[in-house]
């Protein structure tokens, strides 16, 4: 065989190596670029549904005095299944301060403000709810002033604050949102 046959087949089978390689190479980095793209969609997914819990928690208990000002009895199911629903709440609380404590920390100092903001409030709501004789006919459902009052600034900055936890505005560093929220006061 003449040396030119030789580097030809020898260039071909160079080429053919690239190329196959290149081919081979893209589709794995496709494929592990397609799977970390998704377990990103999936983590923010989950992140919203939970911060979406957190939110329901606080409206929870701004409502739980209604529930309990609205009781139609002191029938001992009737309180008992109050009683299960504060117990639910309390619970839920746990797992979500847990939860957001290990998400961010930052966000978790705002719910715990939100909480803080609700305590006072709810602590008395709920001391006069249960003071309160049940309701026994539909005009009594029009609770007036009772309550805790408009608390929905609480719920709003809760929900404010859940933006920066998606999108671009999660590669903020912790020591700069926390002085981001400070300066519009979400933070104290």
């Amino acid at each position: 065989m003449d040396p030119a046959t030789l580097t030809a087949s020898a260039t071909t089978s160079t080429s053919l190596t690239a190329i196959l390689i290149l081919a081979l190479g893209s589709s794995v980095v496709a494929g592990a670029l397609g799977h970390i793209l998704t377990g990103l969609r999936e983590g923010a997914t989950i992140r919203r549904d939970r911060y979406a819990g957190a939110v329901k928690l606080i409206v929870g208990r701004i409502e739980y005095p209604y529930r309990i000002r609205r009781r139609t009895s002191d029938d001992p199911e009737l309180l008992n299944e109050l009683a299960s629903t504060g117990h639910d709440l309390q619970e839920r609380l746990a797992e979500i301060r847990a939860w957001i404590s290990t998400e961010s920390t930052v966000l978790s100092d705002v719910f715990d403000h939100c909480l803080t903001q609700l305590d006072a409030p709810f602590k008395q709501a709920c001391t006069d709810a249960w003071k309160a004789a049940p309701i026994t006919i539909a005009a009594q459902m029009n609770l007036g002033g009772f309550g805790m009052g408009n608390q929905q600034h609480i719920v709003t900055m809760m929900e404010r604050t859940l933006t920066y936890r998606f999108g671009h505005r999660r590669l903020i560093p912790a020591f700069l949102l926390r002085r981001i929220f400070k300066r519009r006061g979400f933070l104290p």
